[in-house]
């Protein structure tokens, strides 16, 4: 579950973690694996993060459903899970497995091959996720872009109670705080992601903030051969979680959970995504008023394509998106609209808009998605 899509916003900056600039010092000392201090450095400990190409999902048969995996791939999958048993079996907090690896533990059998794990706990619980995986040598990292590299930084206790919509992962560390890349440890480069609560204790979702009821984040305990329990995400969660990514295979695991969801699931997940077409539609609004207000003052000379264009990139919410195709592709329909009529309306500006960035279009299709999904008999 490498990124999670968040719903389309076409002015608001991507996940923090892709997008985060500059280095932060960072001066910390954490215990490590046997009792071991871990020192960092007065400057903050930088590492390029290893590339493991495209993963393209579980392989497909003649029939369109997933390939057996492999006997090694299977054996991978059951040390991570009983790593994770370990790992966990003293926290005093909640956390869960989240993502399609919850699918194989439902059905009891591994339906894929899985490229990685995925934790989620809440940003309450972070002080205390830090410390049980420093006292078993893990560190939290930072992934962000920096001059066309991808690099990971440690995180500190502060940053994790304050970063928004970070990109984060687990990784297996050595004495000096560096990631161990070429280890045996099963538990490594493992995806977290942090969720918040609201007042009421609903969960609001890291990558779209979204507010889903707490009552679906109550974890499912799942025994494991080893004698352990792990915490799994309800299958209303990941069916959720599924909805907002683009991937094709992620089609099939939602098929392949359907027999685990219940009526509710899909009323609940059926509510958010009609709020989040609202809020969708409602910040678009927002924000082409601001676009609009910004052009306004050189609407009184000619219209001119390229000038309108560039004027509308100084905007500073458009400047950050300036390698988003789709925006790109907004600045120069809207650009052309306004050059084309020399008398236009804000309420013809806006009207446009909409029917070019089409805000509630993404909200719609996983709705309908949901509405195929749910006619799929229960086997």
């Amino acid at each position: 579950m490498e990124n999670f899509e968040k719903r389309f916003n076409p002015f608001e900056k991507g996940r923090g973690g892709e997008d985060r600039e500059g280095i932060i010092e960072e001066r910390e000392q954490s215990i490590g694996e046997k009792g071991q201090e871990i020192n960092f450095e007065s400057e903050a400990h930088v590492e390029e993060r290893p590339s493991w190409g495209e993963f393209r999902g579980g392989e497909i048969n003649e029939i369109g459903g997933y390939k057996e995996p492999t006997p090694e791939q299977k054996e991978k999958f059951e040390k991570r899970i009983e790593r994770i048993s370990d790992i966990f079996e003293d926290a005093d907090f909640q956390w869960y497995l989240d993502g399609a690896t919850n699918i194989s533990l439902y059905e009891g059998k591994q339906i894929r091959d899985h490229k990685d794990l995925d934790i989620s706990i809440f940003r309450e619980d972070s002080v205390k996720l830090n410390e049980l995986l420093a006292r078993q040598g893990f560190g939290i990292f930072i992934n962000y872009n920096e001059n066309g590299k991808r690099l990971m930084r440690k995180v500190t206790t502060e940053e994790l109670a304050t970063l928004e919509k970070p990109d984060l992962s687990i990784c297996k560390i050595d004495s000096d705080g560096k990631i161990q890349k070429e280890t045996e440890e099963s538990f490594n480069f493992v995806d977290l992601h942090i969720h918040s609560k609201d007042t009421e204790g609903n969960t609001v979702i890291s990558y779209n903030d979204a507010v889903l009821p707490k009552k679906f984040f109550e974890p499912v305990r799942k025994e494991l051969p080893n004698g352990k329990e792990i915490n799994l995400s309800q299958p209303a969660i990941v069916a959720y979680h599924k909805l907002h990514s683009d991937r094709p295979y992620d089609l099939i695991d939602l098929e392949k959970i359907r027999p685990h969801l219940q009526e509710e699931d899909f009323s609940m997940i059926r509510e958010s995504l009609k709020i989040e077409a609202e809020e969708a539609e409602k910040t678009v609004r927002e924000k082409v008023r601001e676009a609009w207000d910004f052009l306004a003052p050189m609407l009184e000379l000619p219209h001119d394509h390229k000038i309108i264009s560039e004027k509308l990139w100084e905007h500073p919410d458009l400047q950050k998106r300036r390698n988003d195709q789709r925006i790109s592709e907004f600045i120069s329909s809207i650009s052309k609209y306004v050059s084309e009529n020399p008398e236009i309306t804000f309420d013809d500006f806006l009207s446009q808009s909409l029917a070019i960035l089409k805000p509630q279009e993404q909200a719609e299709q996983r709705l309908e998605t949901m509405e195929r999904l749910e006619k799929i008999e229960k086997a």
